[in-house]
């Protein structure tokens, strides 16, 4: 009996065998590879701490130490206070950075990244923690707090914003009132600037005007002053200058005769007066002795009986007797 066989099925059996076995190797490489990556084959140990709530956290994130990935979270729950407890597994090669004053944090990587828990590296004078013991938690503000405490702080703002939108859109405020005289006053301003520009454009002409008469003044003026002859004028000065030039010397001649005159007639006079000053208390002397003896004479006289008078003589005597220096 003849048997038709396909090539195609020609040792199917191993081939099925050989898939098989590729696929279970697969399987087991991707596993391993899954568990090294989520650190499944890696030494751990357990650290746990509480929080007030559990927003934020979820089982399998990742834990990270100075943006380092070191481990994860193991199991969420809630306890009896209703808080929540969170169990971490880290890789036992970071324990030299986990000590007593570490402590962990709830962060966001980046601004829309997902969310990690932070542990911060502890002093090297702290002891480590030990497995299954506690670890200090920092609460973070989450993004609701964040944004309610945002929104409490731009409130006032908000309202004040409002307000001065209403202060400005009110129709009775000053701002309106403003804006209405500042149009008024720009109106007015169009109407003055054209009442200026009339007032120029005149003003302007009374200048050209003004200038022409100016000019032609002056051209007068210029053509009377060349008409005028100062020749003669200038002449009869010069011939007077020259007759005071020719008299002056003569004139100051007589001058000075007259002033030697008057020296010597000053000189004259000082000696005179020199050679008489002595003489003048000795003419007063005899002077004096001349009416003394004229008295006497005639005192003689009236006591003679015929020309006696009987009325008393006056008392003292009729001539006093000077000084020859007076």
């Amino acid at each position: 009996m003849i048997r038709e066989e396909d090539p195609r099925f020609k040792h199917l059996e191993r081939k099925i065998g050989l898939f098989i076995a590729v696929s279970l190797v697969g399987i087991v490489l991707a596993f391993l590879f899954y568990g090294i990556q989520k650190d499944f084959f890696a030494a751990t140990y357990s650290l746990h701490f509480t929080v007030d709530r559990g927003t934020g956290f979820s089982k399998g994130m990742p834990v990270k130490l100075s943006g380092f990935r070191i481990g994860r979270v193991t199991s969420i729950s809630l306890n009896d206070q209703a808080m929540v407890d969170i169990a971490i597994e880290l890789d036992k090669k970071y324990r030299t950075w986990i000590r007593s004053d570490s402590v962990v944090k709830l962060v966001k990587e980046g601004l829309v990244g997902d969310n990690i828990i932070e542990v911060s590296a502890g002093s090297q004078d702290k002891p480590e923690i030990k497995d299954n013991e506690a670890i200090v938690y920092v609460k973070t503000k989450a993004l609701d707090e964040m944004a309610d405490e945002i929104a409490e702080k731009i409130k006032p703002v908000l309202v004040e914003v409002r307000d001065i939108i209403g202060y400005i859109n009110n129709p009775d405020g000053d701002l309106k009132k403003s804006i209405h005289n500042l149009e008024v006053l720009t109106r007015n301003l169009e109407g003055t600037r054209r009442n200026t520009d009339r007032l120029l454009v005149s003003a302007n002409g009374s200048i050209e005007r003004l200038s022409s008469k100016t000019d032609t003044l002056l051209d007068t003026a210029s053509k009377k002053v060349e008409d005028l002859d100062l020749a003669p004028t200038l002449n009869r000065v010069n011939l007077a200058i020259d007759n005071i030039d020719k008299k002056l010397p003569q004139l100051l001649e007589k001058a000075d005769a007259t002033l030697t005159d008057i020296s010597g007639f000053s000189r004259e006079a000082r000696i005179l007066s020199e050679s008489a000053f002595p003489k003048i208390p000795g003419l007063l002397s005899q002077t004096e002795d001349v009416m003394l003896g004229t008295d006497r004479l005639i005192n003689s006289i009236q006591n003679v009986w015929i020309f006696r008078n009987n009325t008393p003589p006056p008392a003292g005597k009729l001539f006093i007797h000077g000084d020859s220096n007076e």
